[in-house]
């Protein structure tokens, strides 16, 4: 094994061995709310820290997993002789997070929620890719949060929190264990798919092939069995490098540019719904403003800065004529004011990232969502350079679609379909192997676009 990547596994299992799972009873329903956080919840038993060395390969879509795409991966899979299982990826709300008898986090109205990145799988998958520790504590009926997301709202080890059902109803579930990021893939919480069930989030949207396979074999079966990334499909492996297309996580997303509760009860036929209004004061401006090259938008005030950096570069490189300034202020922009759901995983919806003002939609009548993307590449250089991925390498190609992604992005090598980077940063063969497993499942839970 390389020496780094050894460490790199140490290291996390340091963290959780500091970590403890504890249970409660759920709190009275109408708990009165505090302002701040209270002390913490009492650990009573030691996670076991140990993960296992293994590789992974998530085949998913965005929209509920085809029959043909399940069936060849699983049989990718057997071809390989590597265990595979079939996961899910949604968000749903959370409506209150509980320690004992105080409310520590509670959305702010009847029928509202904090949407919340959710990744289930089988709980002997979870044993085979996170370890013991985090599949005992949800095989025994918990569930595991990552770390950012549990910092962001004062989450421990043996709070309970209230999730909103598909239909509108409640189920609480025991924070067992507060894991690395790296742990969970990225996600904002980890369960088990049974435990997704019961929350009515039935709808599969990936194979997850996983164990110390080949993986040139497992390579190989996969495009035999025609798995290649394409518009319908996307193929992730744990050791791929970084994608300079790939997008935040919610957490890390709400880490950044704050995060809202939504009304979950009033969504309207095409997805939108009211979000708070104290987030929207905070982070929106109350309209559109100017930005260089004449484009009006009502963005993040987060990626403000950068956003009029990559215009003004834009215009600075004598390439202001290709954007189509007046489509842009009409139908583009980054935010409606709004926040919308794509009801693409889920009868509730995925969150699109739009509802934070984070990406920014430009030229959008020649670059529309599905077709082949016609941006000019030296644009989209441009705004990697200062900060923003790109959609039009996005599992359903979204070429209008710049999104702000806090790190530039103009130098990672990586063999994008379209307007792949082309100055590289050079590799060494003294580097660690890349490793994906921190960010496998950061897509669970948005929409892409």
């Amino acid at each position: 094994m390389n020496l780094r990547r050894t460490a790199h596994l140490a290291l996390i299992a340091v963290f959780l061995a500091t970590q403890f799972v504890h249970r409660v009873t759920a709190a009275p329903a109408d708990i009165a709310v505090l302002s701040g956080l209270t002390g913490a919840a009492t650990a009573t038993a030691l996670a076991e820290p140990v993960l296992p060395d293994v590789d992974f390969v998530s085949v998913y879509q965005t929209s509920e997993l085809s029959s043909s795409v399940r069936k060849a991966a699983l049989a990718a899979a057997a071809a390989s002789r590597a265990p595979a299982v079939v996961g899910r990826g949604f968000s749903l709300g959370l409506t209150k997070l509980r320690r004992g008898t105080t409310v520590v986090q509670q959305a702010s109205r009847t029928g509202w929620a904090f949407p919340m990145g959710i990744t289930a799988l089988p709980v002997d998958a979870i044993r085979g890719v996170m370890g013991r520790a985090v599949a005992g504590v949800i095989g025994g009926g918990q569930v595991v949060m990552g770390q950012t997301t549990a910092t962001l709202r004062g989450a421990l080890a043996g709070d309970v929190v209230d999730l909103r059902t598909v239909r509108g109803g409640t189920v609480s579930f025991t924070i067992g264990l507060v894991a690395p990021d790296d742990v969970v893939g990225g996600t904002e919480i980890l369960m088990s798919t049974d435990q997704a069930t019961l929350l009515g989030a039935t709808v599969d949207t990936r194979v997850l092939i996983y164990g110390p396979f080949d993986r040139v074999t497992v390579d190989n079966a996969l495009s035999t069995h025609g798995l290649t990334t394409n518009n319908a499909v996307r193929v992730r492996r744990s050791w791929d490098p970084l994608d300079p297309d790939l997008t935040l996580g919610m957490a890390r997303t709400k880490q950044l540019l704050g995060e809202f509760d939504l009304d979950y009860a009033h969504v309207s036929d095409y997805g939108w719904t009211e979000l708070s209004s104290t987030w929207r004061a905070a982070y929106l401006p109350p309209g559109r403003e100017p930005y260089p090259g004449g484009i009006l938008a009502m963005c993040n005030m987060v990626i403000h800065a950068d956003l009029a950096a990559a215009l003004q570069e834009v215009v600075d490189s004598g390439l202001a004529s290709h954007l189509d300034v007046a489509n842009t202020n009409t139908y583009g922009g980054c935010s409606a004011g709004q926040a919308r759901l794509g009801r693409l995983t889920q009868a509730i919806g995925t969150v699109s990232r739009h509802s934070w003002g984070q990406p920014i939609d430009i030229n959008t009548s020649t670059n529309c969502q599905g077709c082949v993307p016609v941006m000019d590449c030296r644009i989209v250089s441009i705004f990697r350079k200062h900060n923003f991925a790109w959609g039009g390498n996005f599992l359903t190609p979204d070429g209008m679609h710049f999104e702000w992604v806090g790190e530039a992005r103009d130098t990672l090598a990586y063999p994008s379909r379209y307007c792949p980077n082309q100055t590289l940063t050079a590799t060494s063969t003294d580097l660690a192997p890349p490793s994906q497993r921190g960010t496998m499942f950061v897509g669970d839970g948005w929409t892409e676009g």
